[in-house]
């Protein structure tokens, strides 16, 4: 029930992590003149060089007025190995390739097999057989037309490889007057600025949307009516695609903070402070994505032993040579801005006296405002350098990407069948909207399929990479960069808009401390808090133009582009009720009951749809309309002293929680995207051929199926029952017989379960772990600190489930079980040499056995991602004088 402060940023130290730590003290919290520093190198294994971390912290006070000043610099170097699928997805059979009646019936479907064997298919196929259930029983000995139907293959599986570096500056100033015991006034100030420059590298097999032939496959079950995983097999007809991405990150961030605490009389107490910072970010991620030819007699033969799958390919895929544009080629020049503003002011009024009985009363003011603005310049990018390069670029809704052949033709005639398929041919172009304008004329690919090996390089994972400094200076990026404009959703998945939230908020709090007999001691306290929030959500609407309805590609009005806010006031009242019963100096048994609110995800709130993926199978759209969840909580406790700083507690709690939020997912044609401004000519070539690939004969692109995905207030509710133990035990009655001191014992162990009750949407917190646990051993003494520590969770639900079109309860996300060794130690210099001002040697260890962290898809033996950040080692000096 109190109202926190905000802390000012006044020490800043290497922690145990390696972080640099931010803790609350002011001038005047230690008046002694002092300056500390620190000085830290970090080495992350797979990356080349070292890191670096350092800070410089000095303070002093002069008569009444106290000032501290202090700045840090941080440098981490970071390569993260992994492997990931994007989810997992079976084939897509026809009638003729499965007569049952209940055919594909776990859903999925992401792939097509093709009704004959294609050219050049490879693994020794006849081009032109029928692929029907017989060739399919033939060619997978042992295996039914079920277990081919619903087995599961990873969509993209792609090792990938993540590595940069961050860059860092911190500095802040306290500025402190205490002219008098009862009245102390502050001023923090502080700035922030962060860089970071990475590339991220993937080499995908390209399952998802493609026309892969399995052949001699294997699976882990009989049974596969409710899915199955493929453990083993052979496919021809395959492609790989190499994905580029470079990212650079640049954000600054600052705030400052003033109030004051003051004491009017001897039973009256007040304070009053007020915030404002203000963020901005701003990220660019390119795409090149280039991929091995269709019917290029590429096979995989695909081996699942239940870990990272063995995908292994008959070609060399760290040879620049063997990649181009044909068959799924593209660019995307995109990125996402954001800003955030914050201010606030809040104060409290203490009546009586704190030792004995008080009240507190006070209120606060927060707005808050974050605007998303993602931008974007694919089309004139791709067009370029794939594209056959048009001298003129149209807006959506006209078809505004051309297809990304790697065409050379220049001329004024549109390219077609047989030199390249799919260019529009833009009839309307010269009417309406593009009345008057100049004619069409193409200058050829700057990067034609040819060339493409030409910006490629041998890569130290295995397979090719970009040489972007190159790409970039050969195809005009910044230019276009700097000519991106606003979009309705980024790369990121995240739709642009505006959040604002203006919180008004007031509390009475009781707090009562009530002596029995000699030693024992009973806490209360109480109280309610109102709190009114009016929340203002805005975004970027794209309307289809009615006059498009008769005006052929080429000559249609770009969208009405609108944004539309919508304001939503709502109220609680939150009450809570706390009582802690102090035995003597031994131990403490404590009871509350409270309720407390929390708001949804900021990004579901903002209106507008999101369809960016290149398979073209999942969109989302915003619900301005979500509520806040309630939740109802009781929490038990008891702690038990054993002497020093040695504890056993027990805690248990419940929260039952209602309008608890979860992901909708429906299925619905894709005609459902038009009325956000999203139609068939806005997508990209690539987007046109998932959605081609999926249709069933006949069937116009509009109607084939899609996901869309949405956030709701469940209408059921959420049970959190949990149990948490810890101890903290000193060994020294053990140890001091031998003439030791100094060792000792901590750990915590936590215990949830949930479950969902009532109708609708299920309400599921994902992401909880049932158990975790930390255990560390510890020394402390003679100057010497070290802590070896063990951290577990457990896995746990990250999705709900419905993830890539599978139905019947299947296609949800598992983290797996993780457990992480840290070691931490200190050498105190001046404590063993007996001088104050040497310094503390500092060495730490993350992450001693180089464990992954990864997730399942429904089955334990489909891996869905691991990410191997490695191991990091930090040295460093601490001191102050």
């Amino acid at each position: 029930m109190t109202v926190s402060k905000s802390p000012v940023a006044s020490q800043v130290e290497g922690g145990a992590a390696g972080t640099v730590n931010l803790r609350s003290a002011r001038p005047f919290d230690n008046p002694k003149p002092y300056i500390s520093y620190g000085l830290q190198g970090s080495k992350v294994s797979g990356a080349d060089k070292w890191g670096y971390r350092g800070y410089a912290l000095a303070s002093a006070t002069f008569g009444d007025f106290g000032l501290l000043v202090g700045g840090a610099a941080v440098k981490n170097r970071f390569r993260v190995d992994g492997y990931e699928t994007i989810g997992f997805t079976n084939p897509n059979l026809t009638a003729a390739q499965n007569s049952a009646a209940n055919r594909n019936a776990t859903g999925g479907g992401n792939f097509t097999i093709p009704s004959t064997v294609p050219v050049n298919a490879g693994a020794g196929l006849v081009a032109g057989t029928p692929i029907d259930q017989a060739f399919l029983l033939a060619r997978n000995p042992g295996a039914t037309i079920t277990q081919i139907d619903n087995g599961l293959l990873p969509r993209l599986s792609r090792p990938r490889t993540e590595v940069g570096e961050r860059t860092r500056y911190n500095g802040l100033v306290s500025a402190e007057w205490r002219p008098s015991d009862d009245f102390h006034l502050y001023v923090d100030g502080f700035y922030a600025k962060r860089d970071t420059e990475f590339t991220r590298t993937a080499m995908n097999w390209a399952v998802r949307n493609g026309a892969a032939i399995p052949l001699n496959t294997t699976y882990d079950r009989e049974d596969c009516t409710a899915g199955c995983t493929v453990t083993s097999g052979t496919y021809a007809n395959s492609q790989f695609f190499l994905e580029y991405r470079p990212y650079k990150d640049t954000q600054d961030y600052w705030g400052v903070n003033p109030g004051a605490d003051f004491v009017l009389n001897d039973w009256i107490k007040g304070d009053i402070q007020a915030n404002y910072t203000k963020s901005n970010f701003r990220r660019e991620s390119p795409t090149v994505l280039v991929i091995t030819p269709p019917n290029a007699g590429v096979v995989v033969d695909y081996v699942n032993g239940g870990g990272i799958p063995d995908v292994t390919a008959n070609i060399d895929l760290n040879n620049p040579a063997n990649f181009g544009w044909n068959g799924g080629g593209r660019v995307n020049l995109n990125g996402e801005e954001r800003e955030t503003e914050t201010k606030g002011v809040r104060g409290s009024l203490l009546f009586g006296d704190a030792a004995t009985f008080s009240v507190r009363v006070g209120a606060a003011y927060d707005d808050t405002r974050r605007r998303i603005t993602p931008f974007d310049n694919t089309p004139a990018w791709q067009n370029a350098i794939c594209g056959n390069n048009p001298s003129v670029n149209l807006l959506a809704p006209n078809t505004n990407t051309t297809p990304c052949t790697g065409l050379n033709q220049p001329g004024t005639q549109v390219p077609g069948v047989p030199f390249a398929p799919g260019f529009p041919a833009y009839a309307g172009y010269g009417t309406n909207a593009t009345a008057g304008g100049p004619p069409i004329v193409y200058a050829g690919s700057l990067i034609p399929t040819a060339a493409v090996p030409s910006f490629l390089l041998p890569g130290s994972n295995g397979y090719v990479t970009v040489d972007w400094n190159k790409f970039k200076a050969a195809t005009n990026y910044d230019a276009l960069l700097a000519g991106a404009q606003e979009t309705g959703a980024g790369s990121s998945g995240a739709s642009g808009g505006l959040i604002r939230e203006k919180v008004t908020g007031t509390f009475v709090e009781g707090n009562g401390i009530i002596d029995i007999g000699d030693d024992d001691r009973l806490r209360l306290n109480g109280g309610l808090r109102y709190v009114r929030t009016e929340q203002l959500v805005g975004g970027r609407v794209s309307v289809p133009d009615p006059r498009n309805a008769t005006i052929a590609d080429g000559g249609r009005y770009p969208n009405f582009l609108t944004f539309p806010t919508t304001r939503t006031l709502y109220s609680n009242f939150l009450p809570s009720a706390s009582l802690a019963y102090e035995f003597g100096r031994k131990a403490v048994a404590r009871a509350s009951i409270s309720r407390t609110m929390s708001r949804p995800d900021p990004n579901a709130l903002l209106p507008g749809a999101s369809f960016v993926q290149p398979s073209a199978d999942i969109g989302t759209v915003g619900n301005n309309e979500l509520d806040p969840y309630i939740s109802d909580n009781i929490d038990l406790g008891f702690e038990y002293y054993t002497g020093g700083e040695g504890v056993i507690a027990f805690a248990a709690f419940r929260k039952s929680i209602t309008g608890f939020t979860v992901n909708g997912v429906r299925n619905v044609p894709f005609s459902f995207l038009e009325p956000f401004g999203i139609n068939i000519d806005s997508l990209t070539q690539a987007q046109r051929e998932a959605l081609a690939a999926r249709a069933q004969p006949g069937q116009a692109l509009r109607d084939v199926q899609i996901q869309i995905q949405q956030q709701v207030n469940s209408d059921g509710k959420l049970k959190v029952n949990g149990l948490e133990f810890q101890l903290t035990q000193p060994l020294d009655f053990v140890t001091r017989y031998i003439g030791v001191t100094g060792f000792g014992f901590q750990g915590n162990l936590t215990l949830i379960d949930q479950r969902g009750d009532g109708a609708g949407a299920p309400a599921t917190a994902l992401g909880v772990a049932p158990t975790t646990y930390t255990a560390t051993g510890y020394y402390e003494g003679n100057g010497i600190s070290a802590r070896l520590t063990y951290t577990f969770n457990e896995g746990s639900q990250g999705t709900l489930p419905g993830q890539n079109g599978l139905i019947n309860g299947g296609g949800a996300i598992f983290g797996r079980d993780y457990g992480q060794l840290d070691f931490s130690g200190n050498v105190d210099l001046g404590a063993i040499l007996g001088n104050d001002r040497l310094p503390t040697l500092v060495v730490n260890v993350i992450n001693i056995t180089k464990e992954a962290q990864g997730s399942y898809f429904q089955f334990e033996n489909a891996t869905f991602n691991e990410y191997n950040p490695g191991r990091t080692v930090l040295v460093g000096i601490r001191g102050r004088f």
